[in-house]
């Protein structure tokens, strides 16, 4: 496959090699790059050496199950969509993977998996797409995401209006001193802003 062309990183963890390769086939043809594991060990260590736009994750594996891979690499701050699979999932395994931190939870048998793998993949670019022109993770807590856009609120009015703390002040509706001491909270110098 021609590297160039290629739209996307998927890697597929599931044990049915028969799934797996039906997966990648149907992915690869229209210029996906697939990478396939076996069981959560090989993810791992693919996982070490390059990077994935999306996983797509099989519940039941042996060795280590896809449920506890998945909240493994949560925990661990990974922040590749992972989509969960299983053939014979329980309604529960769906709340469970979701509240977890999987983005969806798919019926083995994949039929049109190609729309699926677009939607995340679009999904993806969008939210990659909000991040760039806020400059705000919007997964981060709430008070580090406040943090940075009254940072910016301020830098860009304290330009915008000379440095003049009574007018950025007025702009922004708070007191003088509230000011200051919001611009300091914020570890912004009045003067250079």
């Amino acid at each position: 496959m021609n590297s160039v062309n290629i739209i996307g990183k998927i890697l597929i963890i599931d044990d049915e090699s028969i799934n797996a390769e039906t997966m990648m086939d149907t992915l690869e043809d229209v210029n996906y790059q697939v990478s396939l594991a076996a069981n959560a060990q090989e993810a791992k260590s693919l996982i070490q050496i390059q990077t994935f736009d999306l996983v797509m994750m099989d519940v039941w594996m042996p060795g280590q199950d896809g449920m506890s891979l998945l909240e493994e690499w949560i925990n661990e701050g990974f922040t590749t969509p992972i989509v969960m699979m299983s053939g014979h999932a329980e309604h529960k395994d769906v709340i469970k993977a979701i509240k977890l931190g999987a983005v969806d939870f798919l019926k083995k048998p994949l039929h049109d998996i190609l729309p699926l793998v677009r939607k995340f993949l679009s999904d993806q670019a969008v939210k990659k797409d909000q991040n760039a022109i806020t400059g705000i993770d919007f997964d981060t807590p709430l008070k580090v995401a406040r943090n940075v856009f009254e940072k910016e609120y301020f830098n860009h009015h304290l330009q915008e209006n000379n440095h003049n703390i009574a007018a950025v002040a007025a702009k922004a509706g708070l007191e003088r001193t509230t000011l200051y001491r919001k611009l300091k909270d914020l570890g912004i110098d009045k003067n250079k802003a």
